[in-house]
């Protein structure tokens, strides 16, 4: 197979990514100013002095938008500040200037009059205050205090997870075009180009079809660009729209981490019961995600989390509730996994300690024992917490499997000799298995469209809306495209994702980027070749239809 062209691009470094996008003439550079503080009331904004910087041209702040607030879920969160202050450096106003230079000097020179106020800093203190933004209803099963009574061995405590930064290697960043009758064409650096577009329009009180936002590829994005694209791309938007300039914002890294949301810490209270052979009889968690000073995705991860408590493991009685808790620290956001990491290692942890536990009352009994007792089963044992049958479970004979082809026992006894005789550095040694929901929870989003292009020559065009932040989407979809049509791949071009080709997507999330955006293009190509082959019949005489006859026919029952 002959390597795809992005890949090539990539390996020569001529991929472009939105600052490598060659300024327009009278391009202006956009920068925000955020709060020095991480609570409090602003009172007043003073920009003369940074407005006499030559090559400044402007100074916008909430009150130049028109609608100032945004949200994936609820729209609790400023553009800009307009009275209260949720976290540190939260952007108060937007400057433009005409150069990078210019602008850096403007923004160190804008004061705020800002009354401050006690800030919630600590996941604990937020619980303690119960200051909390979203409480979803608990996962029940069983009878919860009857069966920890009934447990021969019980644990208590709290398990600590902290936050975790992106770091993708191109910041947020977006470019605004003002074009005819108002229109406003953003290129940006996101996962959901129609969240994008539809923060852009709200925010300059334009229509959904005035705004296209285009995406062709991210230097990284790992969930940070799902939802917090938006705002930055509407700072660029709101100067290029009053002051009729393209407008270019590519926030430092300095900036983009102070900023913008990370993976949410989780704060989890267990108590657990268990049995000699280690099997977990009851468990039962409090769940506190530290969501920050808005809501965004929040609910969504917190849901998923509860969802992976369980791990791989089937309990019979369970009791899982969750808070997002609300402190004055920058909105967390989308992280890969969403939640399911947090959920997760909680349970694997639980596991290792009830292992020592047992151990240190007597029963040489290993981690690896206890995942294996605990296991979903195939036909008993297979329904989880919330209801969804585990279905072809492959993990208990994967899990037997893994074990004998990494001599793991053999691994196990050689660690503990080197652990016993060791007075220093401790090795290490464990296995597990993985349940995890792929799509989203919010079940509507769980759709794709895809727009495709035969030329006359036989090449052919796709575009759908899955956006490219390195995972090669792009790649596998021209791929399922090329097999579709039955062509050779360097045939099809995958073109970038817009608005304006595809309409209403859903965010390139959830492990379903490929799945949904690549069944679409199938589809997409099914149609066009059902299409092709009864004209081609009709053409060469070997069907006797008409076209009107071939137009009615049913694509998705040829054969």
């Amino acid at each position: 197979m002959k390597a795809p062209a992005n890949v090539i691009s990539h390996v020569r470094g001529e991929s472009e990514f939105i600052d490598d996008i060659p300024p327009m003439q009278g391009e202006l550079y956009v920068g925000y100013v955020g709060s020095p503080v991480a609570h409090g009331e602003l009172l007043g904004v003073e920009a003369t002095e940074a407005l006499k910087v030559p090559g400044v041209r402007a100074c916008f702040t909430a009150s130049d938008l028109h609608h100032t607030n945004w949200g994936t879920i609820v729209q609790d969160q400023p553009l800009l500040v307009e009275k209260e202050i949720g976290h540190i450096d939260e952007p108060i106003c937007v400057l433009a200037a005409e150069t990078r230079e210019a602008l850096e000097i403007a923004r160190r020179l804008v004061k705020f009059e800002i009354k401050q106020k006690p800030a919630i800093l600590a996941l604990d203190e937020a619980i303690a205050k119960k200051s909390f933004l979203h409480a979803p209803p608990p996962f029940k099963r069983g009878n919860i205090e009857a069966g920890l009574k009934n447990s021969r061995h019980r644990l208590k405590g709290v398990f600590h997870i902290g936050g975790q930064e992106h770091f993708y290697l191109e910041s947020q960043a977006s470019i605004a075009y003002p074009l005819d009758g108002q229109q406003v064409k953003i290129v940006s650096s996101s996962q959901h180009p129609t969240e994008t577009q539809h923060v852009v329009a709200h925010a300059l009180g334009l229509t959904y079809n005035q705004v296209i936002c285009e995406v062709r590829r991210m230097g990284g994005a790992f969930g940070g660009k799902e939802s917090q694209a938006a705002p930055f791309a509407a700072m660029a938007a709101l100067v290029a729209h009053r002051l009729r300039k393209p407008a270019r914002i590519v926030l430092t890294k300095d900036d983009d981490m102070k900023t913008t949301g990370k993976r949410h810490p989780f704060q989890t209270h267990y108590e657990v019961g268990f049995n000699d052979n280690g099997e977990i009889t009851a468990l039962k968690l409090k769940l506190y995600a530290d969501g920050g000073a808005y809501t965004d995705l929040s609910p969504s991860i917190l849901d998923r989390a509860m969802f992976h408590s369980d791990g791989s493991y089937y309990i019979g009685n369970v009791f899982i509730e969750g808070w997002v808790c609300k402190t004055h620290t920058h909105s967390n956001t989308a992280f890969r996994g969403f939640g399911g990491p947090q959920g997760a290692l909680l349970i694997e942890s639980l596991i290792e300690d009830i292992a020592q536990h047992l151990r240190q009352n007597g029963s040489p009994i290993d981690a690896a024992q206890i995942r294996l007792t605990n296991l979903y089963g195939k036909e008993t044992r297979n329904t989880t917490h919330y209801g969804q049958l585990v279905e072809n479970n492959l993990l208990p004979d994967l899990f037997e499997k893994a074990l004998k082809s990494s001599s793991y026992l053999k691994r196990r006894k050689a660690i503990d000799q080197i652990n016993r005789d060791s007075e220093g550095l401790l090795h290490g040694l464990a296995i597990t298995g993985c349940k995890f929901g792929i799509s989203f929870t919010t079940r509507f989003l769980n759709q794709g469209n895809a727009l495709v292009h035969v030329h006359r020559d036989g090449t052919v065009q796709v575009s759908t809306g899955a956006t490219d932040m390195g995972q090669g989407v792009y790649t596998k979809i021209q791929i399922a495209t090329a097999r579709s049509l039955g062509i050779p791949d360097d045939m099809v071009f995958v073109t970038s994702t817009s608005t304006e080709k595809n309409a209403n997507t859903s965010p390139t999330a959830a492990s379903s980027g490929s799945d949904i955006n690549g069944m679409a293009a199938k589809v997409a190509c099914d149609k066009i070749l059902f299409r092709l082959k009864q004209v081609a019949a009709f053409a060469f005489e070997a069907n006797t239809a008409s076209i009107a006859e071939i137009e009615t026919l049913d694509w998705r029952n040829a054969d």
